[in-house]
Parts: structure tokens; C-alpha cells; sequence
């Protein structure tokens, strides 16, 4: 009975959200009024917004509450146009926030770009927003030798069309890994979200035309913030 109730207690939370005046700027009701009036218990209106969070249709944000979660953005990491050229091209508004930039090894990179571990490479953290909703934190691990000065430039706009514009360096062959993941404490804190939350993880190394090795990325989605779409 407790199943069936939840069940039935999803599709009328769904029935819900369809209505335009269900939220306020995007925001539900606080669980207390939800449980209210559908005269549930906290517990169970919980498993209930669990379900919702697991399909993309909601998302809770840390201390703010849940939140109707905006359309998915079209992603095909296979392509050359930075975070902003695609995120506007969808009509969409990105923002960047730069968090830390370093000089230190990488095994991960390192292994990845079949390089030394001691080698030395240039890390920038960075969050980006989609409409002022953080969706995604990144590492890009740069080898220092290739981009003398790097740490000298700005990082809130593209850096592949900084190392092409400043460097010269086309980023031809790419090898990619994409995976589910629950975010670890550092990425889900600066998403603002539970640790634990589902998220979608993409790996990336990429090399020149001659098949140097240039960056390995570490890209840690939302996984309700993207739609991945490859053509082939």
C-alpha cells in the first residue's frame, strides 16, 4: 500500500508541476506545505521528490529547497565550440567562475596523455553556469611545456580558442570517456548540491595535429543539465 501511495503520490506531483502557477520563479512549495496538501508524511512526499529529482524533472539546491529543473542543454563534446558559443547558441546564458590555477603533476593526466608521472602541468578549476544555475565543475590539466605563460591569461572564456589564438595549437584527435557518477564532496559542493547527487562525468584527452599531447579535462555534470547528442 506504502509503494502504491508513493507511486500514485509521483504522478500527482507531476499533474502539479504542469500547472503554470505550481511554482514561484521556478521554485516549489516547501516540503511542509507539500505534505500538507496532499496530506502525506514527510518521509513518504521524500520519495516521492527522489523520484522527480532521478528523472531531471526537479532539483534540489542546498539550503534553498527544490526547484523545477530547466530544459536540458544539448551537448556534443566532440565538437570545437567552447562552453559560451553553444550555450548562447541555444539561447541560453553562461557564465564562468574561475576558482584555482596551479603548477603540479597529474597521474591521472599524466596516464592518460602517456606521459611521465612527474610531468608538470597547468590546472584551472573552474565552475560554469547555465542561467545562473552552476552545472558544471571542470579540471583542465594543461602540459606546461606546451603553453609557456598560460597562468599569465584569463580563463573565463574558451581556452581551446586561446591555445589555437595565442599559441597556435589545434587540438585535432580527442579520446573521450563519459560515465554516471554520484559527485564527490568537492564537485557537489561547488554545484551546491548533495554529495552523492547523480552527476555525469566526462574524461578527454586531446592532442595536436601531430598527436602531441596537449589537456586532459575532468568535466563533472548535473546530470538533469545535459542532453548528450552526437552526429555522426
Amino acid at each position: 500500500m506504502n509503494e502504491a501511495y508513493y507511486l500514485r503520490l509521483t504522478d500527482r506531483l507531476r499533474e502539479l508541476l504542469r500547472e503554470p502557477e505550481a511554482s514561484e520563479e521556478g521554485r516549489l512549495p516547501a516540503e511542509r506545505v507539500l505534505a500538507e496538501r496532499f496530506q502525506t508524511t514527510r518521509g513518504t512526499l521524500r520519495q516521492a521528490l527522489a523520484q522527480l529529482e532521478a528523472e531531471g524533472i526537479i532539483h534540489r539546491s542546498n539550503r534553498r529547497g527544490w526547484f523545477v529543473s530547466p530544459p536540458r542543454l544539448v551537448y556534443d563534446p566532440t565538437r570545437d565550440a567552447g562552453f559560451n558559443d553553444y550555450v548562447r547558441a541555444q539561447g541560453r546564458r553562461p557564465r564562468t567562475e574561475v576558482l584555482k590555477v596551479e603548477t603540479r603533476p597529474h597521474l591521472p593526466a599524466a596516464e592518460a596523455l602517456e606521459l611521465p608521472a612527474p610531468t608538470l602541468f597547468y590546472h584551472i578549476r573552474r565552475r560554469r553556469y547555465v542561467d545562473d544555475r552552476a552545472v558544471l565543475a571542470e579540471s583542465l590539466w594543461v602540459v606546461s611545456d606546451r603553453v609557456p605563460g598560460l597562468l599569465q591569461e584569463r580563463f573565463d572564456h574558451s581556452l581551446w580558442g586561446l591555445l589555437r589564438d595565442r599559441w597556435h595549437i589545434n587540438l585535432a584527435h580527442r579520446s573521450i570517456r563519459m560515465f554516471s557518477e554520484a559527485l564527490g564532496s568537492c564537485d557537489a559542493r561547488e554545484l551546491g548540491v548533495m554529495p552523492g547527487t547523480a552527476g555525469l562525468g566526462v574524461r578527454r584527452a586531446i592532442f595536436d595535429a601531430e598527436r602531441r599531447p596537449v589537456e586532459f579535462d575532468e568535466e563533472h555534470w548535473l546530470h538533469d543539465a545535459l542532453c548528450i547528442a552526437v552526429d555522426i
